[in-house]
């Protein structure tokens, strides 16, 4: 089983969500929106239920600004926002 299969009816950490190429971010926007997953090579569409919890040390509306992040997902991502300080300050 993958990631989300295995997150089934819970929550799924994607930590550093800024790394992700920008043809996985289509697939994960996809993924949110239809809650559904096709596992490559497979024609079987499976459905999933997860609530997902992303995390990012990368500032992401400007990486959306630059082009390096998919604005639409930023959108479906960012609907309760948690900023912490750095243990510095």
């Amino acid at each position: 089983k993958g990631y989300f299969e295995m997150a089934e009816q819970g929550t799924l950490f994607l930590d550093e969500i800024a790394d992700i190429p920008l043809s996985v971010q289509a697939t994960l926007l996809r993924a949110l929106e239809y809650k559904e997953i096709q596992k490559v090579g497979s024609d079987q569409v499976t459905k999933v239920d997860i609530r997902l919890l992303a995390a990012s040390h990368k500032n992401l509306k400007e990486l959306v600004e630059t082009g390096n992040f998919r604005e639409d997902l930023y959108y479906r991502l960012n609907v309760i926002p948690v900023q912490s300080p750095s243990l510095r300050e």
